[in-house]
């Protein structure tokens, strides 16, 4: 009981210390499910799948029998001779199509597959919500690391100019030293304002990709896992990227689309059954029972029929180029993707190294000038370069994170299910 007591103690003071964004961050998991939650693109395009999807059951309607109900009643009367007639009618009709040369078939075939495009369609957008999402999510944490690291820069500058200010009081400084630390400090407080303007400019996209403001996001953001090689890559997007599934689907569609076309030229062949009943002024209490069958084929259209077959076959010849063109266009997009991630990487490695570099060198140019073999101006020169190098390694990490979840977005691996623990890596 004592080590639960102690425990509990320790859990609940480490949630007093630890500052709030550790405890209570936002993952970018939950950013994601907001922004698919809230976006409107994604509201439409599932609306519209949803609309689209009803001409599929309507077609398949057809395959199915139709019942109908009929009835007419009328009454006349003679004024002259003060007779009267009535007459009543009933019935009820069912039509099916026996053979329709495999038209209702093939466009049931067709539809279905435009469908199939929708929903790879729907897909991608939510794709395209995610990816923009977690580009928001990037810039601000990006730029918020800046304007912390200019904060920084700017405390450090503003101590600079102190101890300057009372080394040329006590005459071991010149003016120009002076100014130079002032004009560093001037230079300084405009890089933090500038960035400030681009940190609040990130805030506000940031918003409209996800629908809430970036409070209290979570920085510690590792990369999913990706394609091994860019050949992997290349074939990971043929099997999965939305614009060439959708393609697909829509070359499959047209050809279906010809297939019917070429149906309306063969025969229809229809069962009608009836059952009427009433009374006439002539009949008394009858009832009939009627069935035929009704065939037709077309001989003489005008020429239509083999018209709409052209214009079927041109549509495919069609969708067929643009499926090509899609394809070169999505491998085009995953070569780039790969290669600025590769790059990317690469830049992160020598800019780590040349952060550390810029840091022994500052601590150096700091001993040195205590021990007077350096200026105030190394000094200052020595502070930016570092300010410098630490601004392009922040840049570079989320240059590499932004070129990777492109990668996956490009290849269409980009869903929700990609962000679970047991699918991110380090």
């Amino acid at each position: 009981m004592a080590n639960i007591l102690k425990f509990n103690t320790l859990f609940f003071a480490l949630l007093i210390f630890l500052p709030a964004k550790q405890v209570f961050a936002i993952s970018l998991f939950e950013v994601l499910e907001e922004a698919l939650n809230t976006n409107v693109q994604v509201s439409m395009a599932n609306f519209n799948l949803k609309s689209q999807s009803e001409g599929l059951n309507q077609l398949l309607a057809k395959k199915k029998p139709s019942i109908s109900a009929n009835f007419s009643g009328d009454g006349d009367w003679d004024l002259k001779t003060d007779l009267d007639s009535h007459s009543f009618l009933a019935g009820i009709t069912g039509r099916y199509t026996l053979f329709d040369g495999n038209l209702i078939d093939h466009q049931i075939a067709a539809e279905t597959f435009r469908i199939n495009a929708l929903e790879a369609e729907y897909e991608g957008v939510k794709q395209k919500v995610i990816y923009e999402a977690i580009i928001a999510y990037l810039n601000v944490l990006r730029d918020t690391k800046l304007v912390d690291l200019s904060i920084k820069n700017v405390s450090v500058l503003k101590q600079q100019l102190a101890a300057t200010e009372s080394r040329f009081q006590l005459g071991e400084l010149t003016r120009t030293d002076l100014a130079q630390a002032q004009a560093a400090l001037e230079a300084s407080i405009s890089v933090l304002e500038s960035r400030k303007g681009v940190l609040y400019l990130a805030n506000r996209a940031f918003e409209t990709a996800v629908g809430i403001k970036p409070v209290d996001l979570d920085a510690n953001i590792n990369l999913p896992k990706l394609p091994m090689t860019e050949i992997v890559a290349k074939e990971s997007a043929t099997k999965s990227n939305t614009e060439l599934r959708a393609s697909r689907m829509l070359e499959k569609r047209a050809r279906k689309l010809v297939a019917a076309s070429k149906s309306k030229s063969l025969p229809t062949l229809n069962f009608t059954t009836s059952l009427t009943g009433g009374e006439t002024s002539t009949q008394r209490d009858f009832a009939n029972i009627g069935i035929s069958l009704n065939g037709s084929v077309p001989l003489y259209t005008g020429g239509s029929i083999q018209s709409a077959e052209q214009e079927a076959q041109a549509n495919l010849e069609l969708s067929m180029v643009n499926g090509e063109i899609v394809r070169l266009k999505v491998e085009q997009a995953v070569v780039t993707a790969w290669s600025d991630y590769q790059v990317s990487s690469a830049i992160i490695i020598a800019k780590t190294r040349e952060v550390e570099a810029t840091e022994l060198a500052y601590l150096g140019t700091l001993e040195e000038t205590r021990l007077g073999a350096r200026t105030i101006l190394d000094v200052l020169n020595a502070e930016k370069n570092l300010m410098n190098a630490q601004t392009n390694l922040e840049t570079a990490k989320r240059n590499r994170l932004a070129a990777g979840y492109r990668v996956l977005f490009e290849i269409g691996a980009l869903v929700p299910a990609l962000f679970g623990n047991d699918r991110i890596i380090n």
